[in-house]
């Protein structure tokens, strides 16, 4: 038995098991920052799923809506529920903003809300309202720069002339 022999075949083997034991850890750690995203979008959904379900049933029994609490400002029932649609059609578009992000989200929520606020009650909403999601919004950069977008989007808005009145949205059928 060589003993020089074995001792460089040794080297050698620990030469090539150091670069694949650091290959395996960055896969591993890969794997759990992985995981730990996905936790938390798993989180972040079943919160916005409870959400939905909550105000769902306030839309749905006119009992439900005071438990909410009164808003800055007296509305219509029917305005509450349309502010209340409108609230949750913004709440679906950060959750896809934050999870997507990047220029081409920005273009996205940026068109979306511009069309938004165009409407009368899109515009109303953001007019009355949008000083909540302003505030609420603060703490992660993602959701400041989504509602800069939201901003913008609404100044574009204003910029093109008065809101569309909701009865000017449709053409009639005839059913009306």
């Amino acid at each position: 038995m060589d003993w020089s022999t074995l001792s460089e075949i040794s080297q050698t083997y620990a030469a090539i098991s150091v670069p694949l034991t650091a290959a395996a850890l960055l896969g591993a750690v890969t794997s759990l920052r992985h995981q730990a995203r996905q936790t938390a979008i798993s989180q972040a959904d079943a919160r916005n799923a409870i959400h939905r379900e909550l105000l769902t049933a306030a839309l749905e029994d006119a009992d439900l809506r005071v438990c909410w609490g009164p808003l800055p400002v007296r509305l219509t029932p029917h305005r509450w529920r349309q502010f209340t649609y409108i609230n949750m059609i913004i709440s679906f578009w950060h959750t896809q903003y934050v999870l997507a992000g990047g220029p081409v989200a920005d273009a996205v929520v940026r068109i979306n809300a511009q069309r938004l606020f165009r409407g009368e009650v899109g515009r109303d909403f953001w007019t009355l309202l949008g000083s909540g999601w302003r505030q609420n919004m603060i703490h992660e950069q993602r959701s400041r720069k989504f509602v800069k977008v939201l901003n913008e989007a609404f100044e574009a808005a204003q910029a093109e002339g008065p809101a569309v009145l909701a009865s000017e949205f449709f053409l009639s059928d005839g059913a009306d």
